[in-house]
């Protein structure tokens, strides 16, 4: 309670006519989805829709099951709005979705028909988070 009330006292609604007021969390209406800018308009991309994201400085390609974008944001700007549960970084420059990661090696990964690389640092994280079943064979 005595949070509620330090909030109160402390924050302003703008109109600096002495009155404060309790601001309200941001809430965001659309939850499964961000949208980017493509070409003037914001355009609806669904996290299930997204396959992989790449990083390079201050642009991230975003690629998705119909289309890629090239968007001016840097990787760590998506890896904190994507549900955790869903997405997980797997090179310094790469985000994928779990659910469509196909093969795994120490290297690279299969996400859909593209081949997207494996950090050293990250490869653990991913095997360590991941169901496996039986041990040699094929190699």
């Amino acid at each position: 309670m005595k949070e509620v009330l330090k909030d109160y006292s402390t924050k302003s609604n703008g109109n600096n006519n002495g009155k404060r007021t309790l601001q309200k969390e941001n809430k965001l209406l659309v939850k499964d989805a961000l949208f980017v800018r493509n070409k003037g308009n914001l355009v609806k991309v669904k996290f299930k829709d997204i396959m992989w994201m790449k990083g390079d400085g201050n642009y991230t390609t975003l690629v998705t099951r119909d289309s890629v974008y090239s968007l001016r944001n840097i990787l760590k700007e998506f890896e904190s709005v994507l549900p955790e549960e869903e997405f997980i970084r797997i090179h310094k420059s790469y985000i994928v979705r779990i659910e469509e990661i196909l093969t795994i090696n120490p290297k690279e990964l299969t996400v859909g028909k593209d081949s997207v690389p494996v950090g050293r640092t990250y490869y653990q994280n991913l095997i360590n988070g991941i169901n496996k079943l039986g041990s040699g064979g094929g190699e």
